[in-house]
């Protein structure tokens, strides 16, 4: 394989990019060959690692920062752009990763810190844009024909540290290397959209379009001409110029057709027709255009079921479920929690400049939250606890009431029928038990505040004091 593991080479490389650009460069970068040795770092990166050009260069990057994350970049050929990154020495950034193409191979990347003393993060977006325009300009000249028509996420984003999710993020994996039609089921909230951009990302497509459309937010009346295009002038209200469709914007690349339980009959015939021919027609026209796309269909329904009620049509979830993936709900992987709590709070950081902690209290309030929503709502309710909170912690009394009144529904379950007959425990205590714990745990999230106890629990608060006595105890 071609590396860049010499000077001539190297010279030649920076043809590329103004030399002025990178001598100045307030931004550090430095560059890596396939082994993920240090071509070349400048002045602002040398400063950041407290470190002499004569003791990196040549030498490996993992000797030098043991927590880079650029030889999965070199592994994958996928940029991550905009992670925060806490380096050996102790430092955290803002980092971007971009790979170096020469043709479809991989012969380095570059690594870029976006500092937080630059004066102004929108001059530095433009020097980065700057950079990676000179790095990879026919692959980027490729993707920014349609700038909105690229995969966002990576098999990187997808956080977890649940056997189940890393069960289903090696299966998508091996049909990254397929161009078989995927159907991703699952609740809503729970990552369906991610999983589809990761494989497009790790296939053979990933420089072509990735284009999605959402079945369900689409009047019917719209869904043929936005899926295939029309022609101009076909009906009335029709731009003259015509309208490009969703598949023939994304011919060689991918269609991710979302919520595809919601498709109406009609346009399930049309898309069936679409699928087996590798064919469509624009509206207004008899011209048959040929199509190149993967598909990749999500939905939230029981496609099945669907079927044997016969709102779906047998023959197209066939064609669509050739391989899947059924994504578990939240609730099903509860260690993955904390770990999502801490990436959405560094997420918001990243994004908005607010940092703040969650306690382990908080944290263990919101492990024990069902999150009908799942990934979706619990991004949602730590941004808008990073908001309200006010402090640097993040405080329980912010908590969504919901959320808070949810937290003891554990409680009767720790209890089994077996484990009652074996101990003869009396259902009176056990009741009793149950009650001691909710009302013990409901005092401690009001920070015994009694009033605000006996108003979350639904009870007057002579009525709580009485419980309180009958259980031994006056505080808690």
């Amino acid at each position: 394989m071609y590396k860049f593991n010499t000077q001539d080479k190297v010279d030649m490389f920076f043809k590329q990019i103004p030399s002025s650009l990178f001598n100045k460069l307030p931004l550090p970068i430095n560059f890596v060959d396939t082994d993920c040795r240090v071509i070349v770092m400048n002045q602002a990166f040398l400063n950041y690692l407290e470190t002499p050009l004569s003791k990196v260069v040549g030498k490996p990057l993992c000797d030098i920062d043991h927590t880079t994350r650029l030889p999965i970049v070199l592994q994958t050929g996928i940029p991550e752009i905009g992670h925060k990154h806490k380096f050996a020495n102790g430092k955290e950034a803002i980092v971007d990763r971009i790979p170096i193409f020469d043709g479809e191979k991989v012969i380095g990347a570059a690594g870029i810190i976006v500092l937080d003393d630059i004066a102004s993060i929108s001059s530095a977006n433009n020097i980065r844009n700057s950079i990676i325009n000179s790095i990879n300009p026919t692959r980027n000249n490729k993707l920014s024909k349609h700038s909105n028509l690229k995969s966002k996420y990576s098999f990187d984003d997808i956080i977890t540290q649940s056997s189940l999710i890393k069960h289903f993020k090696t299966r998508a994996q091996s049909f990254a290397q397929t161009d078989l039609p995927v159907l991703i089921t699952g609740e809503s909230g729970v990552g369906k959209e991610l999983f589809a951009h990761a494989i497009h990302n790790s296939s053979k497509r990933m420089i072509e379009p990735f284009v999605s459309i959402n079945c369900a937010a689409i009047p019917e009346t719209l869904l043929e001409s936005e899926l295939f295009g029309y022609e101009g002038g076909s009906f009335t209200g029709a731009n003259k110029s015509g309208k490009i469709g969703k598949f023939e914007l994304a011919q060689g690349g991918t269609i991710f057709l979302d919520e595809i339980g919601d498709l109406p009959i009609n346009m399930q015939s049309k898309l069936l027709r679409a699928l087996q021919e590798n064919q469509i027609e624009k509206i207004g026209s008899n011209k048959i255009i040929n199509i190149d796309v993967r598909v990749i269909a999500a939905t939230n329904h029981d496609l099945l079921k669907k079927v044997q009620e016969k709102k779906f049509r047998a023959d197209l979830y066939y064609r669509l479920n050739v391989l899947n993936l059924n994504i578990p709900s939240l609730r099903e992987r509860p260690e993955d929690i904390p770990l999502l709590l801490e990436h959405f709070r560094t997420s918001f950081y990243q994004k908005n400049g607010i940092e703040k902690n969650f306690s382990n209290e908080v944290i263990s309030i919101l492990s024990n939250y069902d999150w009908p929503g799942n990934v979706r709502e619990l991004k949602n309710i730590v941004s808008r606890l990073m908001v309200i909170s006010s402090g640097e912690e993040v405080s329980k009394s912010s908590i969504p009431d919901d959320i808070l009144k949810n937290n003891f529904k554990n409680i009767a379950n720790s209890y089994h029928t077996t484990d009652l007959l074996s101990k003869k425990i009396s259902l009176n205590n056990i009741l009793k038990d149950i009650e001691r714990k909710i009302i013990e745990d409901t005092l401690k999230i009001c920070d015994n505040n009694k009033s605000k106890a006996a108003e979350m629990l639904d009870i007057k608060r002579m009525t709580l004091y009485r419980k309180l006595k009958s259980h031994g105890s006056v505080d808690f």
